[in-house]
């Protein structure tokens, strides 16, 4: 077994895609121990970082150096641990549903969401189909991930440009494009649209 794992590690840190598929499959149990330290079992966030850690796995492939003197199992434990731990810590505090009372836009120009979207302009009729449309709206952003909700927040109600968010959340410019771009096909599906992607 060892013999076996030391093969796909070497073969993975050569660059050998199906090798490097086999070790993310055996290194599954890992992360999820580590998952699990901080989130339950059937907590909606659970998928989200088990890609993150398959992120993890991959970035360490690359930065891993032998010369060292650790074997890169133990690199991988130390890295995936510190991982997570770090998230949950950086992410404990973060409001994760917005409300119609949430105050939005930049500091010195804000307004809350519902006036905002409502306005005085409306008949009452008007008014109440549309209430009833934000608050689908907001329904269902409740049910995307909090990465996903992060990066709504981050885009309409912070108004933050995507180099911003790129530059907050310590991520490449194109992730934080697709991100966006794939949250907002997944929210568009929940609200009954099209799946052609597209921005609101």
């Amino acid at each position: 077994m060892d013999a076996d794992i030391n093969y796909i590690i070497l073969e993975s840190l050569k660059g050998d895609k199906k090798s490097q598929e086999i070790l993310l499959s055996k290194l599954h149990p890992l992360i999820y121990k580590n998952i699990y330290r901080y989130y339950s079992h059937d907590d909606h966030i659970v998928e989200d970082l088990v890609q993150e850690g398959y992120v993890v796995i991959l970035k360490s492939l690359k930065s891993y150096e032998e010369n060292k003197g650790v074997h890169f199992l133990g690199y991988i434990k130390s890295n995936l641990f510190y991982f997570y731990k770090n998230y949950y810590r950086d992410t404990k505090n973060q409001r994760n549903t917005i409300s119609l009372n949430q105050n939005i836009g930049k500091q010195g120009n804000s307004q809350e969401l519902g006036s905002m979207l409502i306005g005085c302009a409306l008949d009452p009729i008007e008014e109440v189909v549309l209430k009833d449309e934000i608050n689908e709206l907001l329904s269902n952003v409740k049910k995307l991930s909090k990465k996903e909700q992060k990066i709504i927040s981050m885009f309409y109600i912070d108004e933050l440009e995507i180099k911003e968010i790129s530059s907050q959340l310590q991520k490449a410019y194109r992730t934080v494009v697709w991100r966006k771009y794939t949250t907002l096909r997944k929210l568009k599906k929940l609200m009954g649209g099209d799946n052609h992607g597209g921005t609101f």
